[in-house]
């Protein structure tokens, strides 16, 4: 899609899926908040005010377990955002195709001789290996860097369109 400007212009917005480690949190939220109410049904007074307390701690944990990214492509920029919470919005990323080496499919050989080396890694993706997942390889303050993420066709057609030498398809 064009903007106001002639620019190309491209958003996907992923859910990231929940891991073990946040079923665990859930798990012991429930817990907590289970025998804090235990506690006050059994005439304990003060529970109740640590019962609120808790269930409010809890909700606030749970809810900041959702996250979703969204990537917003606008002629050669790529700008990672984190939305946590339905809350909170934070630009994770920020990049510019001029310092990209390649973007390809995960498992592209265009990729192989990027598979070993020191590289700072941003995932952005659901961890949903079924989705088709890119890697944006380039360089970031002097670092070498890797992101992984899940755009749809349009954003991949519109990248390309901006780097048809870097941007790999298949």
């Amino acid at each position: 899609m064009y903007g106001t400007s002639g620019d190309v212009f491209s958003e996907v917005l992923i859910k990231k899926n929940l891991t073990t480690m946040d079923m665990v949190v859930r798990v012991i939220c429930g817990i907590v908040s289970l025998v804090a109410a235990a506690l006050f049904l059994l005439g304990i007074p003060i529970m109740f005010i640590v019962l609120i307390v808790v269930l409010a701690i809890s909700y606030f944990i749970i809810k900041c377990q959702k996250i979703e990214y969204e990537y917003i492509f606008t002629s050669g920029d790529l700008d990672f955002d984190q939305l946590t919470g339905d809350f909170r919005r934070k630009r994770k990323l920020s990049l510019n195709f001029e310092m990209m080496t390649v973007v390809a499919p995960e498992d592209s050989h265009h990729l192989d001789g990027y598979q070993h080396g020191d590289f700072k890694i941003y995932d952005f993706s659901s961890r949903d290996k079924t989705k088709k997942r890119y890697v944006y390889v380039g360089t970031m303050e002097d670092k070498r860097i890797k992101v992984i993420f899940e755009p749809n066709e349009k954003m991949v057609d519109n990248m390309y369109l901006a780097a048809p030498s870097k941007v790999k398809k298949a």
